[in-house]
């Protein structure tokens, strides 16, 4: 999928309403990995979605604390109230894209899975656990003194060995010892996995780290 497929079929929206059928899904998902203004797209509507189901939740956690103290039937004009307000957010979001920055304004800071890779010297790690729904996680990790790479691959391996996610990527500009990217997972079963990252230099791969991860049910 290219940037100009995704911005018109409004490609990050649908990802976060979860509307693609798996083979579009994985092919924007390979889009996103390399195109910056996509995935902040996924990432802010993803914090946006968050952040209106929360308040949802607590807004009925509310109504049924006042239900449970007074007795009574439920307060209609409270619900009427909370089913225009989900049907508002979604609309918002759908139109997250075409939205004035306004409504970034309105977006809270939130945590996101971090997952760091140590060098295949320093010996394995423990398994890493991503939270159940994640779309995405980021792997943070460290070349040796003297390591210099054209690109980057990241593999997920299944608990057999078999390939289940890859993708490769330019090295980033200017230089740093320490990097960090974003790995699409939403398409990942729940399981254990492997996480290999490698980088390539004139032709030859070498192996940077790999770290264990588990996705819950």
């Amino acid at each position: 999928m290219d940037h100009e497929t995704a911005v018109r079929i409004q490609a990050a929206e649908r990802y976060v309403l979860e509307e693609f059928p798996p083979e579009e899904r994985a092919a924007f998902e390979e889009h996103f990995f390399e195109c910056p203004e996509c995935a902040e797209e996924v990432r802010s509507a993803s914090i946006f979605a968050a952040n209106a189901t929360q308040a949802l939740r607590e807004d009925r956690a509310k109504e049924a604390a006042k239900l449970e103290r007074g007795g009574g039937r439920p307060n209609r004009r409270f619900w009427w109230t909370l089913a225009a307000s989900a049907a508002l957010n979604l609309a918002l979001l759908i139109g997250f894209r075409f939205g004035s920055r306004a409504t970034e304004a309105g977006l809270e800071p939130q945590f996101y899975p971090t997952v760091a890779v140590a060098a295949v010297s320093r010996g394995s790690q423990s398994t890493a656990a991503i939270p159940a729904g994640a779309k995405f996680f980021g792997v943070r990790f460290d070349l040796m003194p003297g390591q210099q790479f054209q690109s980057f691959e990241y593999q997920i391996l299944d608990a057999k060995g078999d390939l289940r996610s890859a993708k490769s990527l330019r090295a980033p500009a200017g230089e740093s010892s320490e990097l960090q990217l974003a790995v699409p997972v939403a398409s990942l079963a729940p399981g254990e996995y492997v996480l290999v990252l490698r980088g390539k230099q004139s032709g030859n791969s070498t192996e940077i780290g790999r770290r264990s991860i588990l996705i819950p049910r």
